[in-house]
């Protein structure tokens, strides 16, 4: 069985305490989608990330994908 890392914990398993479905209005309530969070008044809506987590899988593709691109601008 595959085990499942915490969405807002690295290197966490996850422990279904469901923190990262907590409404961000309501903490007391389980996120049901109501996009409330997001119905603004306001032209553009903003988060902050602070990090970008991303597998082996997806890094092993970006490598070959540079060295593809590395070789292609040695022949214009």
């Amino acid at each position: 069985m595959k085990r499942k890392f915490c969405m807002l914990e690295e290197n966490k398993i996850c422990d279904d305490c469901l923190e990262c479905n907590t409404c961000d209005l309501d903490p007391n309530k389980i996120c049901d989608n109501c996009a409330k969070c997001i119905d603004s008044q306001s032209e553009y809506r903003a988060i902050e990330i602070d990090d970008f987590i991303i597998s082996e899988d997806l890094k092993r593709k970006f490598k070959i994908i540079e060295r593809i691109n590395s070789k292609t601008k040695e022949f214009p």
